[in-house]
């Protein structure tokens, strides 16, 4: 795909396992909508510091990236939303991520 810039499918797409779901466009709106609530509702301090290190990931080495990765966890640590995910998962309960 990549050296030859011929387009996959979307069903190809998934069959092979590069993307999770392939739907036609009037089929888009329900799992669209599922999935940015989902990911609404996640811990967005965690959310962001992982885009965050993709993209930094793109044009920094590898000891650059794992310097970067510890330094994003250390933050994702210190966040209500790591603590409350961590007591969630004592007490079996979903978490309740507050974004902070």
């Amino acid at each position: 795909m990549l050296l030859l810039g011929e387009k996959v499918s979307g069903i190809d797409a998934a069959d092979w396992g590069l993307i999770h779901q392939a739907r036609g466009p009037a089929e888009l709106d329900d799992p669209v909508e599922r999935l940015l609530a989902r990911l609404a509702e996640g811990p967005t301090v965690a959310l962001g510091l992982a885009k965050q290190a993709l993209q930094y990931g793109q044009h920094a080495s590898l000891s650059q990236s794992m310097t970067q990765e510890l330094f994003n966890l250390e933050l994702s640590c210190r966040t209500n939303d790591f603590k409350d995910g961590l007591e969630a998962f004592r007490q079996r309960r979903p978490p309740k991520f507050d974004g902070r």
